[in-house]
């Protein structure tokens, strides 16, 4: 493997949901995604979003604040952790 290609492969393997639908499913037509979602329903349970939500993930500054909104409740688990 070259280093772009193991580089494109950690990407995929450490990502979450939300890297993978930037990177693979936004690309496909609304009803591929919506099928995908379907055939997916454990898709994006780390985000709260529901399929009523599937055109809003389209927008950047949406998937922006989903990703804020993740990183704030893993840091509020940590916290409880402690």
């Amino acid at each position: 493997m070259t280093a772009e290609q193991l580089q494109k492969f950690y990407k995929f393997i450490m990502g979450d949901d939300l890297d993978f639908y930037e990177e693979y499913t936004i690309h496909l037509s609304d009803e591929e995604q919506e099928e995908f979602f379907r055939d997916n329903p454990d898709f994006m349970k780390d985000f709260p979003m529901g399929r009523g939500k599937i055109d809003l993930l389209k927008d950047e500054m949406y998937r922006g604040i989903l990703r804020k909104i993740k990183k704030n409740e893993e840091r509020q688990r940590m916290k409880r952790k402690d």
